[in-house]
């Protein structure tokens, strides 16, 4: 999760526990779901609209600022930082002013909207939803939505690349100490308020399918941190901590997380529906994506964690965790058109059927995130359990045909006459079914393509761009500039 040197970790002692003194002092006091939840009134300094209309002017629901579009906005400009680097958009071949002027700029506005999420979203780690208008400002309503988590907590990507940013020291140090409140607080709520012998509950106190795999892909950030102290090159980064800083950071021991994943391994053998090669927790076989990709890469994190610091038996449910994650992710797989899967997806004894007419286009984004974005599905390392590597290494190459024919896709099928993303599309041919530009949708987008563009042999990047075919090479270019036409869109909606 972090890339910490020995200097910076008596700043990040410090920055921590004032961080943390900081937002405990917020609390609810009503028990209305439209109550005022988070720690502060105003106005964030920047104003992020839901959606953007075709004369280019920023769309806000009901007056309301929304914590998803912050958060993907974030997502949208953490690849920007981290990916213009010499060797990707900021090579001499496509932005060679990127690197290292568009690095630092992007990395300056990560910092700014982590403060800025953290302060009026985050009560330590019961994340708002929205904020509503409150006199001159705004306060943050509405319980906790974990189907927000899995990809809220994947703002540690930038933290992992920080090394990218050693050209300035200053920045870099930074980038290490000072989003780490909004970092570990999510993890540390999930499982003190909404996890419980094995389970996961949602607001209302239910445990179901949304709940588990929310709950689940949720709780992957910490168990990274974890997973890289322990695996061989950690002692450079999340290493030059002692267990027991680290513990106070995460709120929970690499034994007491193993326990945990012990139980939910327990819950999850148990609710294994072998014959429709998915979990029913009661609530019957039909999952919507997000949840399904959700559980994919928090199952990921699952099996690493047993693997890496459990004994001979937590290792052998590991494996058997593993290969079920990769049943279902063959199962749905086969659902998968240029254009998407659908919304939904029902599993059933003659494998899995689509459970909706209309493929959203962000939570189809998401699942492809989850697969290959940051510790994603595919993500190997020396020290962890390696089973794609070490057994099924077929799996590679089903992710890097997912992934050629998405963004094939996305340029197909995703986009209105004016080139911008739209919502969703119909599951049956891919034709336009909801054609508004979502802010969310759209970093998104930008978040998923530069992590898995690379990932089959349609594209390459900037530095390779003379050895691949002219046809490889003019596609990659187009497909870097869909990212950027929508990320300055973002930029010109976006107010302060």
């Amino acid at each position: 999760m972090f890339s910490i040197n020995r200097f910076t970790l008596s700043i990040l002692l410090l920055s921590t526990l004032l961080l943390f003194s900081l937002t405990a002092c917020s609390a609810d006091t009503d028990d209305d779901s439209d109550h005022d939840a988070g720690p502060s009134a105003d106005a964030p300094e920047l104003l992020i609209p839901a959606s953007i209309s075709a004369d280019i002017e920023p769309q806000f629901e009901n007056d309301n600022l929304y914590l998803n579009d912050y958060s993907n906005f974030l997502h949208a400009v953490q690849i920007m930082a981290t990916v213009s680097r010499d060797s990707e958009y900021g090579h001499e071949a496509y932005r060679p002013d990127l690197y290292t002027d568009g690095m630092s700029r992007n990395a300056e506005l990560f910092l700014e909207l982590t403060a800025m999420i953290d302060y009026h979203f985050n009560d330590e780690g019961k994340i708002a939803p929205r904020l509503k208008p409150s006199g001159d400002g705004y306060a943050a309503a509405g319980d906790p939505e974990l189907s927000i988590y899995p990809h809220l907590v994947y703002a540690y990507h930038i933290h992992h690349r920080s090394g990218r940013f050693d050209y300035d020291p200053t920045l870099y140090e930074r980038l290490n100490r000072e989003a780490t409140n909004y970092l570990v607080t999510p993890g540390r709520y999930l499982l003190d308020e909404h996890y419980r012998d094995g389970f996961f509950h949602d607001s209302n106190g239910d445990t179901n399918s949304r709940s588990m795999s929310y709950g689940l892909g949720g709780l992957h950030g910490h168990a990274y941190a974890w997973i890289v102290w322990k695996k061989p090159g950690g002692e450079d980064t999340m290493g030059v901590l002692p267990q027991s800083s680290l513990e106070h950071f995460m709120g929970y021991s690499p034994e007491s997380m193993t326990d945990i994943y012990r139980e939910i391994a327990r819950t999850l053998d148990e609710a294994w529906d072998g014959e429709r090669t998915i979990y029913d927790f009661d609530d019957g076989t039909t999952w919507p994506l997000d949840a399904v990709g959700a559980l994919i890469r928090g199952k990921k994190a699952m099996y690493d964690m047993l693997w890496m610091f459990g004994d001979d038996d937590d290792r052998e449910m590991a494996r058997t965790v593993f290969d079920r994650t990769a049943a279902i992710l063959e199962s749905v797989a086969g659902l998968a058109e240029s254009w998407g899967m659908p919304a939904e997806i029902e599993f059933t004894g003659d494998g899995a059927v689509a459970a909706s007419d209309i493929v959203n286009l962000y939570d189809w984004y998401q699942f492809l995130n989850h697969l290959g974005g940051g510790y994603g599905f595919d993500r190997e390392r020396d020290g962890t359990a390696m089973f794609i590597t070490d057994h099924r290494e077929d799996l590679f190459d089903l992710i890097g045909e997912l992934s050629d024919n998405a963004l094939l896709g996305v340029m197909e099928h995703h986009l209105n006459e004016e080139g911008r993303l739209i919502t969703s599309v119909n599951y049956s041919d891919g034709s336009p079914a909801d054609e508004r530009m979502t802010v969310s949708t759209a970093g998104m987008f930008i978040a998923t393509a530069g992590n898995i563009y690379r990932k089959g042999d349609s594209f390459e990047r900037a530095s390779d761009w003379d050895s691949v075919s002219d046809e490889i090479a003019a596609r990659s270019r187009e497909l870097f500039d869909l990212k950027f036409d929508h990320f300055e869109l973002m930029l010109e909606v976006v107010k302060d």
